[in-house]
């Protein structure tokens, strides 16, 4: 690990306060913390509660599951049904966006926070703003969803701070045509599209960790993605020291993880380890 990841994760952990999130080049050679549907262990998932505490958390990015209601409106939500994180079922795109700001998207994690609601994608665009950047998990395609994207990003966003989470090198390309300005993720669902995705102008290629087939099975992978020239992401869990220490290994540009606190803290103890030897 170099002596700047050591120093500035170091520094951001005792302070809390976040990087300048939207001057990313300058800040290459450290981890950038990307919190999970938001930091989805302290707050319920993908509601601005959650979005609010990963920024007091001091995570760098901010990622969130985008989908479309039956009146063609942008929301968050994870699930293709509103049964786990609501007081709702079934599918929520057969819901007007209104209708689906009615329910109660907090109570299932604790009862304190039964007033959280569904956020529409313009909600947390408005609200990341210059503070943070947002990286967008698509969970739908097509030249429409992709359309309708991008006139949320230019009307309510800053293009500079939004990192498109695209699901195939179809839509990595169809994004690029439609909004160029944006940073582009590869969710790859195989391993063997590394290439086809680099090749589609993606700038960071996801790769998993313990998943049958990815990283602990094949640590080649991520020399895959550096020899593309693309950053890479590698999908953890809670952030646990011996987790930290694996994804470590594999020196990631960013670290997608679901418990923001505990991965700082595992970092904190990892440079702490590092600096005594």
């Amino acid at each position: 690990m170099n002596i700047y990841l050591l120093l500035t994760s170091l520094l951001v952990f005792m302070t809390g306060v976040p990087f300048a999130h939207t001057e990313m080049s300058a800040r290459d050679e450290s981890v950038r913390i990307v919190a999970h549907r938001g930091a989805m262990a302290d707050r319920p998932e993908n509601t601005m509660a959650a979005f609010q505490r990963a920024l007091e958390l001091g995570a760098d990015v901010v990622e969130v599951d985008v989908r479309t209601s039956s009146d063609g409106r942008l929301f968050v939500l994870h699930d293709s049904t509103l049964d786990r994180t609501t007081d709702g079922s079934g599918n929520p795109s057969d819901h007007t966006l209104q209708e689906l700001r009615r329910l109660d998207a907090g109570s299932w994690f604790a009862p304190r926070y039964s007033f959280e609601i569904i956020p529409s994608l313009r909600e947390v665009l408005k609200w990341g703003g210059d503070r943070t950047v947002i990286l967008l998990d698509l969970k739908e395609s097509g030249r429409e969803f992709t359309e309708a994207v991008a006139a949320e990003i230019r009307a309510t966003g800053n293009p500079d701070a939004v990192v498109i989470g695209v699901r195939s090198p179809e839509q990595a390309r169809e994004f690029r045509e439609v909004i160029p300005e944006c940073r582009q993720l590869a969710f790859m669902r195989r391993p063997q599209l590394i290439e086809e995705f680099a090749e589609a102008g993606v700038d960071i290629i996801r790769l998993w960790l313990n998943r049958d087939g990815w990283l602990a099975d094949n640590p080649e992978l991520a020399d895959r993605v550096r020899e593309t020239g693309k950053k890479l992401m590698i999908n953890g869990t809670l952030g646990a020291l011996d987790e930290a220490k694996a994804l470590m290994r594999f020196d990631p540009d960013w670290i997608l993880i679901d418990d923001v606190a505990q991965l700082k803290e595992s970092l904190l103890t990892l440079n702490q380890e590092s600096r005594s030897r």
